[in-house]
Parts: structure tokens; sequence; C-alpha cells
């Protein structure tokens, strides 16, 4: 401490011995004031070098270096300067004062001590002065108590002004926009400072500028400031499908579609349409950053719909009359499926050409076909439009048949959805001659005969059916051949007898000859009756015998009828005599039930109990039938109260 008023003293005697010019500043009551050392940056030349701050020359106020600041030195040997870069930080030699109030008012010296040379003095006089007050911004004599103007449309002209309620000569009122001065007061009256400006032919680049108004007073305290910023109504910068260059949908099959709009001012509202129909969207979001509004669609065109245009349209309510849309062209088809749905039977004889034909449903058309056959062997080929199709294709493979074709060959063809996923199937099996055809040849008019032929596999090479039919002398009446095998002869001798003859050929042989005979009409209804006759006699030859069966059977069921009831009827009686608890009704109707009786309540002393007829139990009414719920209490016992051979064991009771 002693050290301390040692060196204050001092420096007030070597302050007394000098003679610095006074710079006045001005601070604001109750703001923050910063009191800069000197007239720029004190540079300090080395580690010794130090910097201290004294109010009216006796209060000592402030050191730089100070621990704090030497506690963050990463180096503290190094030759020192102020760790502030110009624009990054503050001056560390200034002096701040947190709060002004009246008693920061004074003389303040600022001493630099250079190691190098001679210490320098800065010497000035703070005066408080009251505020300004908070700028006032007015938009066309309006009075903008938000931070926003506007939505503006874009075109329009703004005119900002703002205004001070101050008679201080020295305060000064001015503009910036985006931290760049602008303007600076202009009109000053009695008691308001005001600065203006004006913004003509607003553009989208004027959206969302930050404009301040600044008023300012003082020298070393901050200005006061309002800010605003601009928001304007804006049309979008792009409307765009996002289809990444592929057009094509797959019919049936569901696809996400993105519409992405950018730069509209407010969020628009996003419709899709594809050719005059519309379309719901399956979500809408909006993205912040940059202004992003994406909507999706779930599209599942059907190929009717193919070539249509999908529209996606941006809708910005503040401009009712403007169009913002983009448009793309959808081609629809799907990938190749067989045209038959079963497994061609192809026939195929060793060092022989063999051709099949692979035909598919596609649209777009196929880029290829593929074959393969069972040894895996794989074979490219393209494809040619069927003319009277309009999405139907085939493609040709021929082969000069060996031992390991057999087996299955699968075509696959390939277009811009795809490989087709269900191969066309062709069975290689061994050819040879046709199979032998099913026919039905029938006679039901005596002079025509109507042939129906199906026919079976034609062992690898197209056949043909011949058909032949001869009468009773071998004599050939007709011979047909085609590949249809459906035939109607007329103008023939009814009464005769036929014989047919058909079977299928092809360039590798025919099939085996099938004969049919056919009988003249009069013929066949002989035979018919013939037949008939026989059936009577068999029918009238059994029938006594089937009477007397008859007969027999129903004796039977009758009889095990009545002798089933019988014992049903023998069977209940039973079950009533073998109840003991039950008597017959007596005249009231009533059953009775026995009491529980021991056995030596049975058996009495005496041998004989006599029992008047006329006597009636003392607790059973006479004057009208009733059933008692309770057992009554008279009873005649019979019994033995000896042993004797002759007497009955049992014993029975009875009520009264």
């Amino acid at each position: 401490m002693l050290i301390f008023v040692l060196l204050t003293a001092c420096l007030a005697w070597s302050i007394n011995g000098q003679e610095t010019d006074i710079v006045v500043l001005r601070a604001i009551r109750g703001r923050e004031a910063r009191l800069p050392c000197g007239q720029g940056t004190v540079f300090l030349d080395g580690p010794s070098s130090y910097v201290l701050w004294l109010k009216d020359d006796r209060d000592f106020l402030y050191r730089f270096p100070n621990e704090e600041y030497e506690h963050s030195l990463m180096n503290p040997d190094r030759i020192v300067e102020t760790s502030c870069n110009p624009g990054s930080c503050r001056d560390q030699t200034a002096l701040l004062v947190k709060k002004v109030t009246n008693r920061d008012g004074g003389l303040y010296r600022c001493r630099v001590h250079y190691q190098t040379s001679p210490s320098v003095d800065h010497l000035i006089e703070l005066r408080v002065i009251d505020s300004p007050g908070i700028p006032t911004v007015y938009n066309d004599d309006e009075e903008v108590k938000g931070v926003t103007v506007g939505p503006l449309s874009v075109g329009s002209d703004l005119t900002l002004s703002c205004r001070v309620q101050s008679k201080d000569p020295e305060i000064e009122v001015y503009w910036r926009r985006n931290g760049v001065m602008m303007e600076r007061t202009h009109l000053t009256r009695t008691d308001v400072v005001r600065a203006d400006i004006h913004l003509y032919n607003l553009t989208r680049s004027d959206a969302d500028s930050h404009y301040e108004c600044l008023a300012q007073n003082s020298d070393v305290s901050e200005p006061l400031i309002k800010s605003i910023v601009i928001k304007m109504y804006l049309a979008p910068l792009s409307v765009q499908i996002r289809l990444d260059e592929n057009y094509g949908f797959e019919a049936g099959i569901p696809r996400l579609v993105d519409c992405v709009v950018i730069g509209c001012v407010p969020a628009p509202s996003i419709s899709w349409h594809l050719g005059d129909t519309l379309l719901r969207p399956t979500s809408h979001k909006e993205v912040n950053e940059g202004n992003y509004t994406v909507s999706t669609l779930t599209l599942s065109p059907s190929l009717q719909e193919s070539h249509y245009e999908l529209t996606c349209r941006a809708h910005n309510s503040h401009m009712p009359s403007e169009l913002f849309q983009d448009k793309v062209v959808i081609n629809v088809g799907y990938r190749p499926t067989c045209q038959t749905g079963r497994v061609e039977r192809v026939g195929a004889v060793l060092r022989e050409a063999e051709t099949v034909h692979c035909i598919v449903d596609a649209s777009p058309e196929p880029l290829q076909f593929t074959w393969t056959f069972e040894d895996s062997k794989t074979l490219y080929t393209s494809g040619t439009r069927i003319s009277s199709y309009r999405n139907r294709y085939s493609s040709s493979l021929t082969w000069l048949s060996r031992d390991g074709d057999i087996g299955l060959l699968q075509c696959r063809a390939t277009n811009a959805f795809g490989e087709q996923k269900n191969p066309c199937v062709f069975n290689i099996t061994a050819g040879g001659p046709p199979e032998s055809p099913e026919c039905d040849v029938q006679r039901t008019v005596p002079n025509h005969v109507a042939v129906h032929c199906r026919l079976g596999w034609d062992g690898g090479r197209p056949q043909k059916l011949y058909f032949e039919l001869y009468d009773e002398s071998g004599r050939l009446l007709r011979n047909v051949s085609d590949v249809v095998g459906k035939y109607h002869f007329k103008n023939l001798p009814g009464h005769q007898n036929f014989t047919a003859v058909y079977y299928a050929a092809n360039t590798r042989g025919r099939s085996q000859q099938m004969k049919i005979g056919l009988k003249s009409y009069s013929t066949a209804i002989a035979e018919e009756k013939i037949e008939l006759e026989m059936s009577n006699d068999i029918v009238y030859k059994w029938v006594p015998y089937i009477e007397t069966l008859a007969g027999i059977v129903t004796l039977s069921i009758t009889a095990a009828a009545i002798t089933l009831g019988a014992k049903l009827v023998c069977a209940k009686r039973d079950r009533e005599d073998s109840n003991p608890d039950l008597v017959p009704r007596d005249a009231n109707g009533c059953f009775h039930r026995e009491p529980d009786i021991t056995k030596e309540e049975r058996c009495f002393e005496s041998t004989n109990v006599t029992v008047n007829q006329m006597a009636s139990c003392s607790n059973m009414s006479n004057t009208m039938p009733f059933c008692s719920p309770t057992v009554p209490t008279c009873r005649v016992v019979i019994g033995c109260p000896h042993d004797d051979d002759d007497c009955v064991t049992s014993q029975q009771s009875y009520f009264v």
C-alpha cells in the first residue's frame, strides 16, 4: 500500500511538470462510455510497457496489461502489444465506464509508459449529457411501431423518415443499410432532428433489407438505434418438377414426384394437374432455408394417360393474375409380359432346324430378347412389332437341335422399365409324327354324318387331319383333309352301314389309323328294339321274387318295431315299481313320501297292533283335501316282535 501511495505521488509530481492538450468528450447519462487513450490505437513496445488511467490526477482506475490479460497469454516472454485487431475487438487500452453518472464527469489522464521511449500523457475531459431518446421511424407520415415495413410489391416506392425530439444542436441522425452509412441529417427544426431516405422501384434484392436509424449526440457512447426490416411479396424464382430426367411411369406402379418452388413469399399453395384432371398431393412442406416449398405427389397413371402433360402450379395469393407452373410430358408403359400364359411344347429332331417364336406385350418396345437353354447357354435376339397389335412384339430363334437341347427354353424381353418377370417357357421334347386325334362321329339322320375331331400334339410340325368314309362294299364315299377336323356329310345312302377311317399326319409321319363302324338307321332301330325286349323279359322274370323279398322285409321291420315298443313299456313299469319312495295317489290326488325309519323303530316289543280303520291322524284336517308338506305322525307297522319262522321278516309301513 505504501508503494502504491508513493507511485501515485511521484506520478502526480511528474504530471504537474508537463503540459498536455485536453480533449473534451461527451458521454450519455445512464449508458456505457469507452474513453480512448490517445487519438488511435496504442502500441506497447515491450513487456515492461504499460498504460495507467487516473481520474482528476489522484484516483487510480485501470492498468493495462493486468493479471487477467497476462494469464491469457500463451508466451508471456514475447514482446507484446495490444491484442486487438481492428474490426475484431475493442482496444483494451481504453477505459470502460459501465453506466455513466454525474460523478463520472471530470478530467481523465491516460499515461503510456514505453520501454524504450519517454512516457506520454493523454488528457480527456468527460462531460455527462442527456440521452436524445430512441428515434422514431415514419413511413409516409405513419409511424412504424414494429420492426418491419410492408409487405411491399416489387416495383413499389418507399420513403422512410427518422426523427428525434431534441433541442441539442450537437445531435446527429443518420441511416445505415446492412451496416453501411446511407444518409445523414439533412433537416433540422427547433425541436426535431430528421433524416429521410427514398427507395424507388423496389426489387427482389430489397427484400429483408436491414435499415437502421441512429441518433448520436456523444463521442464515447453508442448511438441509439431503431431497426427496420423491409418485407416484400415475391413471385417464385422457379417452379420445377423433379423427375431426374426420367419421365417414364410404369402402369400400376406408384411413384413419388416432387415439385419445388423457390423464392415465393409468402409460401405458395401448389396444385397438380394431369391433363385436365386435378390431382391431390400426398404431402406439402416448407423449408425456410432459401424459401423452398416442396409438394410431393404419388402418381400411378394408367396406359390411357400416356403422353399427358403433368403440371405443377404455384399460386401466390397476392398475385392472383400471375401464373407460375412447370409442365412435363409423361410416358406410361410397362415391362414385357408373355402373351401366352402356358408352356408351349416344341418337338425337336436331332440335327434338324427348329424355330420358336417369343411373343410379348410391352410398352415401350423391347430393347432385346434373352434366350436361355436348359444347359444355361444364352442367346440374344431383337424383336419386331406385330402390325395388327399396338403393343405386341415378337422375336424368333432358329437353331440346329443337339442332344442337350431337350428341356426348358426360356425367353425374356427387356425394355426401358426392366426385364420381363415371368418368362415365356418352351418345353423342348423329342419330336416325330403327331398324336392320334379324337373324333366324335354321329349318324342321327339316315343320310347325314356329322364329324367333330380334336387334334392331339402335332409332334413339332404342322399337322393335318385325314378323314375317309366307306360303305359296306368298301367303296370310298368321302375323302377330306384339313387342319380343323369338323365335317358334315349329306346325301349318303341311308340303308347302308359305313366305316369311318381317320388319322393325322405331318412331314415327320402319320399317327395311328383309327376306325369307327356306323350302322344304318334301320339296323340301329332294330337292334335297339331287340335290346329293349331283352331287358323287359329280364324284368318280368324277376318281378315275383322282388315282390316276395319286399314283403319279407316289411314284416321283419314291423315285428322289430313291436318288440322294441313292448320292451320300452316294460322297462318304464319296472322303474316305477322299484322306487320305494312313491305310493299310489290317494283320493285327493296327493303323493306322500315315507319318512326315514331306522330298524329299531320298525321292530316293536308288541306282537300285534290294533288299528281303528275309522281313526284319523291328529294333524290332518277333515274339512278339505290338502297335501301336507310335513310327514304324518300316524303310522302302522306290521312286523314280528320275536324270531318266528312263519313270520314274514320284511316290514312294511303305510300312511293312514
